[in-house]
C-alpha cells in the first residue's frame, strides 16, 4: 500500500502480477498451484503477524474484515457462512455452518427458519443452544454498550420503532421490550424463526456476519466482554488478549469436526502478535526465517516493502481489494453542515497524492463511487475535477459562499506511516483551496470506536473510513453507510460516520429495498451511490486498491477468500513440519 510508484512498479512488475488498476479478478502467485497440490499437514503452529490493533473481538461488535475472517473461523460460529476456496480467484459460496443448511423461507420473504445442528459445544463441554444465538443477536439492541457492529439486526427484524427511528426493544441490559424481541427472534428446541419487517431473500447471507452469532448469557459482561472471547468454533483463547500485544489460540477440546464442513484446523495452535508495524511485518515475512516461515498476515504490504517482494516472488499473493476508501463530512460541524464547504472539499480532494502515498497506480486507482467496482451495482461516477482536484474552483466557491479564509477543519484518520503521508498530500490541496487543514491521527485500535463516539461529533469535521461489501450485494454498502434510521442513534452514529440524514434519500432505500428484480434493485442503489457522492457530497470516495500478501515459506493451503472478507482465509491454512 505504499512507497515511490517507481518502486511499486518495479516490483509487481519482477512478480509478473499486475493486473489492470480497478481489476475485480484476482492473480495468483507461481506457487499457487503447488500450493494447491502440497498435502496439508497437521499440527504445529501459525504465527500471524499483525500491523493492526485489534479494536474489537467480542462478535456483536466486530466489523472489520480481519477479525469477522479470523473470529468466524476462529472461535464464532454463525448459522450460515461462506465456504472455503482453493485458490485467489474462486468464488465462495454461501453454506451451513452451525445450521443444518441455509435455512428455509415463506414465499412472502419475511419469515426465515433455521435448525442448530446437534453436537455443537461451548469451550467448557457445554451446548450451544438456539437461545444462545437468540441472546446473541439481541445484544445488538444495546446501542449504547454494544457499540461498533453492524444493524442488520435492528434493520431487518419486525420489531416496531420509535418516532426517532430507534428500536422499541433497548436489547437485554435493560428488558425494555423483551417481549416484542422475543416475537421477533423465536426459538423451538434446536429451531430458531426470525421474523422480518420487509422481505429479505438474502438474508441467510447476512446472517454470516458474527453480529448473529451466539453468545451465552451467563458469560455477559456487556462491554468488558470485548476481549474476553468465549469458543464455540475449533479455537479457543489461551489465557487472556492483550490490547496491542495479541493472544495464542489453542484447539477447543470439544470443537467436533464432523459439525463442520468448512473449518479444517490444522494447526494446533494459532499465535497472534499484534505488537509489530507493517512495515516489521513485512521485512520478517520476506526475510522468512525461524518461525516466520509458519507465519501469515491480514496486513497488506505497505508501499517501503513493495519492491523486497521480488525475493518473495514465489510466496506473493496479489488480489483486489473488496474495499473503497472513502471520506465522510461530519453534518455535525458548523462547517461541513454547509452544503457549500462539502463541495470545496470534494473539489480539492487531491485522488493522485493518495494513489502514489499507497504505492502507485499499480496498487491504487482513483473512485468517485462508494460501491466497489467488484459489485454489479458499480455506478462509476465521474470523478469532479479530474485525479488532482480543482483547488482553485474550490476556493472560489468558498469565497463566492462569503467564507473568510482560511476555513478551519479537522480531519482524523486511522494512524500509520502511509496515512500519515497520504493525508499530508491531501493536506496541500485543502489548504490550496482555503482550508486550514489539521490532521489528527487515531491509533487504529481507537479509530472507529472514536468515528462512533457520539463525544466525537464536536471534534472533528471529516472522517477517513474504509468499506467493503458484506457480502456480494449493495444492499450491504449504500443502506449499511448512509441510512440514518438503522445507523444513527443515542449511541452514536453507527457506520453513518457523518450523520448523514436525509429523509429523501431513505425513502430511495425504501424503493431500492422493495425492487423484486435483482438488477433493476443493483442499478437502484447505484442511483443512490452517485447521489450521495454528486447531490449531497455525503461521502467523497477517494480510491480502490489492491492487496498484496506474502506468506511463510512452509504455510500451505493459504488463499485469499475475495467473497469472505478478501484476506487470507485460515480455514484451511497448514504449516509444514
Amino acid at each position: 500500500m505504499r512507497r515511490s510508484k517507481i518502486a511499486a512498479v518495479a516490483a509487481l512488475m519482477a512478480v509478473g502480477l499486475v493486473s489492470a488498476c480497478g481489476s475485480t479478478t484476482s492473480s495468483e502467485s507461481p506457487s499457487g498451484a503447488a500450493a494447491a497440490e502440497a498435502e496439508p499437514t497437521a499440527g504445529g503452529t501459525l504465527n500471524l503477524l499483525i500491523g493492526t490493533a485489534t479494536e474489537h473481538w467480542d462478535p456483536q461488535r466486530t466489523y472489520v474484515g480481519t477479525a469477522i475472517e479470523f473470529g468466524n473461523r476462529a472461535f464464532a460460529r454463525t448459522l450460515t457462512t461462506w465456504s472455503a476456496v482453493d485458490s485467489n480467484t474462486e468464488q465462495a459460496t454461501l453454506v451451513a455452518d452451525a445450521a443444518t443448511d441455509t435455512g428455509t423461507v415463506s414465499d412472502d420473504g419475511k419469515t426465515w427458519t433455521f435448525t442448530l445442528k446437534d453436537g455443537i459445544k461451548w469451550e467448557d463441554g457445554k451446548d450451544v443452544t438456539c437461545e444462545d444465538y437468540k441472546y446473541g443477536i439481541s445484544r445488538t439492541y444495546a446501542v449504547d454498550v454494544i457499540t461498533g457492529g453492524p444493524n442488520y439486526a435492528i434493520q431487518f427484524l419486525d420489531i416496531p420503532k420509535n418516532d426517532d427511528g430507534s428500536s422499541q426493544y433497548a436489547g437485554p441490559y435493560s428488558g425494555e421490550g423483551q417481549d416484542l424481541y422475543d416475537k421477533a427472534v423465536s426459538c423451538d428446541g434446536n429451531v430458531i424463526t426470525f421474523k422480518l419487517n420487509q422481505p429479505v431473500m438474502d438474508f441467510n447471507s447476512t446472517i454470516t456476519m458474527t453480529a448473529f452469532g451466539a453468545f451465552r448469557e451467563d458469560k455477559d459482561q456487556g462491554d468488558k466482554s470485548n476481549y474476553q472471547i468465549f469458543s464455540n468454533g475449533p479455537y479457543k483463547l489461551e489465557g487472556t488478549w492483550s490490547p496491542n500485544s495479541g493472544g495464542t489460540f489453542v484447539r477447543n477440546e470439544y470443537w467436533d469436526a464432523s459439525t463442520d464442513e468448512v473449518r479444517k484446523a490444522y494447526p494446533d495452535q494459532i499465535v497472534w502478535d499484534e505488537s509489530l508495524t507493517q512495515e516489521v511485518v513485512y521485512e520478517r515475512l520476506i526475510a522468512d526465517q525461524g518461525d516466520d516461515k509458519n507465519a501469515i498476515s491480514f496486513d497488506a504490504a505497505p508501499v517501503t516493502a513493495l519492491a523486497n517482494t521480488t525475493s518473495a516472488s514465489d510466496r506473493t499473493d496479489i488480489v483486489a481489494s473488496p474495499y473503497t476508501r472513502y471520506l465522510v463530512p461530519n453534518f455535525k460541524s458548523k462547517v461541513m453542515s454547509d452544503e457549500v464547504a462539502r463541495e470545496a472539499l470534494a473539489l480539492s480532494a487531491d485522488r493522485s497524492a493518495y494513489v502514489t502515498a499507497s504505492g502507485g497506480e499499480e496498487v491504487a486507482s482513483p473512485t468517485n463511487s462508494l460501491i466497489n467496482p467488484a459489485l454489479p451495482a458499480f455506478p462509476d461516477t465521474p470523478l469532479l475535477a479530474g485525479e488532482s482536484g480543482d483547488p482553485a474552483a474550490a476556493k472560489k466557491l468558498l469565497e463566492d459562499a462569503g467564507y473568510t479564509l482560511p476555513v478551519s477543519i479537522n480531519v482524523a484518520y486511522r494512524k500509520n506511516d502511509t496515512m500519515d503521508k497520504i493525508f499530508a498530500g491531501l493536506k496541500e490541496g485543502w489548504d490550496a483551496a482555503g482550508f486550514e487543514t489539521n490532521l489528527i491521527g487515531i491509533p487504529a485500535e481507537q479509530y472507529y470506536g472514536t468515528l462512533q463516539s457520539p463525544d466525537s461529533a464536536d471534534k472533528y469535521d471529516v472522517y477517513w473510513a474504509g468499506w467493503g461489501a458484506d457480502y456480494p450485494s449493495a444492499s450491504t454498502v449504500i443502506p449499511q453507510l448512509l441510512d440514518s434510521r438503522s445507523q444513527i442513534s443515542e449511541g452514536g452514529p453507527g457506520q453513518d460516520y457523518g450523520y448523514f440524514d436525509n429523509d429523501e434519500f431513505n425513502a430511495g432505500i425504501d424503493k431500492a429495498y422493495a425492487i423484486a428484480d435483482a438488477t433493476e434493485r443493483e442499478a437502484a442503489w447505484a442511483a443512490l451511490d452517485t447521489d450521495a457522492v454528486t447531490k449531497y457530497y455525503a461521502v467523497i470516495p477517494m480510491i480502490v486498491d489492491q492487496f498484496v500478501f506474502v506468506r511463510g515459506s512452509n504455510v500451505q493451503g493459504a488463499y485469499v477468500n475475495g467473497t469472505f472478507t478478501g484476506y487470507y482465509d485460515i480455514a484451511t491454512v497448514s504449516v509444514k513440519s
